[in-house]
């Protein structure tokens, strides 16, 4: 039969990387299921995961208190994280929100960090212009500065959670899993695990991938990023920039912007991405094609317009357009469920997970043991909702 186990983790990303480690942290033993990061996009022929980056938006700011909460409880942790794995993945930055004055958008970002009494700085037309001389926007403009968030790397943050898994006893198998039958696991390889719980936790795979009886309800979105350099000179110039959530004022949905963050290739790049709309993918066949591809190159082309308007004197002398997915569950939070005493789905980032995948993975972890989320503080169920 293979290997045994009390717990199998099914997907090496943010969530499930996060659930095998408080799993492991128990005593019980686990192993973590998942292929490592694709060497070449083009070629590769088993899943992607849109957390092989160096950048995402940390905040505890939310226009819902569960996010908020999640937020909260995790960026709490980075310290502890970083000191015991020894790497650095947290920039605190700050995170801000900006958007067009008497908007609902603002409004609603307003006062959730009222609600909230969240740590904040509030700008306004010529204050918000002379605190950020770079950013050029239309006078009519609010912005919250939130000085505890800032930029997570997504790569290091997965890194740092799978050492501590791997030092509570985790074992690693780097394959791909097919089928579950009850506490069977097939993997591509042809091997197989037996464990007492597994735990699906394939993020937008858990849509297309047929391991669940039943399949997780989500609008899987096919995502367009852009990316443009900064020279050395020009990041210095920038070098207090925050991450950040906006509204322009010629546009009906929000972007998001990253600060410069220096990537594998050495060079400085600054990410944008926000659609108002894009495809859906319904199968694994299509996934794994938008993977492959470097985006919608229309979408790109209004990102980096959006970019160059919002820092005119920024040189960018090279750009490019990449992909990714968001998967949008029916109750608008991640789905963490016991489904059968051998099966728990733990997915549904919604766009807004991985600065708070340590506290899901840890409430993935407690579901998959039996227990009860109910005095955790939330006011969500966080139930799954199955075809």
């Amino acid at each position: 039969m293979g290997r045994k186990a009390d717990f199998a983790v099914i997907g090496r990303g943010l969530m499930g990387t996060a659930c095998a480690r408080y799993l492991a942290q128990t005593g019980a033993s686990v192993v973590l299921i998942g292929p490592d990061e694709p060497l070449d996009r083009a070629t590769h022929d088993a899943p992607f995961g849109s957390h092989h980056d160096e950048g995402r938006i940390t905040r505890r700011l939310a226009v819902d208190p569960d996010w908020s909460l999640l937020s909260t409880r995790s960026i709490e942790r980075y310290a502890m994280l970083e000191e015991e794995s020894g790497l650095s993945l947290f920039d605190p930055c700050g995170a801000m929100m900006v958007g067009p004055d008497g908007h609902a958008f603002t409004s609603s970002f307003l006062n959730v960090a009222r609600d909230l009494d969240l740590p904040s700085q509030h700008f306004h037309g010529n204050a918000l212009a002379a605190r950020f001389p770079y950013l050029s926007f239309e006078a009519e403009t609010t912005a919250l500065w939130e000085t505890s968030g800032g930029t997570i790397n997504p790569r290091r943050f997965r890194l740092a959670e799978e050492r501590l898994a791997m030092r509570a006893g985790a074992q690693i198998i780097k394959d791909t899993a097919q089928a579950i039958e009850g506490t069977k696991i097939t993997l591509a390889s042809g091997a197989q695990i037996e464990a007492g719980h597994v735990v699906v936790a394939t993020g937008s795979y858990a849509h297309t991938d047929n391991l669940l009886p039943a399949r997780a309800e989500m609008d899987v979105m096919a995502r367009t990023i852009s990316f443009a350099e900064v020279t050395q000179a020009e990041a210095e110039m920038i070098a207090d920039m925050p991450s950040m959530i906006w509204m322009p004022h010629d546009l009906e949905y929000d972007l998001y912007l990253l600060p410069p963050i220096r990537y594998p290739d050495g060079k400085l790049w600054i990410k944008i991405g926000g659609q108002e709309d894009s495809p859906k993918l319904h199968t694994d066949t299509q996934m794994r094609d938008w993977f492959r591809s470097d985006g919608e190159p229309e979408v790109g082309a209004v990102l980096l317009n959006s970019l160059r308007g919002l820092m005119p004197d920024m040189s960018f002398p090279q750009t490019y357009t990449g992909s990714c997915t968001i998967s949008f569950t029916r109750t608008g939070h991640p789905y963490i469920e016991r489904l059968s005493d051998h099966l728990t789905i733990l997915t549904g980032g919604n766009g807004a997970a991985a600065k708070n995948c340590d506290e899901i993975g840890r409430l993935g972890a407690m579901t998959a043991c039996g227990d009860t989320l109910s005095g955790e503080g939330y006011q969500t169920d966080f139930h799954a909702v199955l075809a």
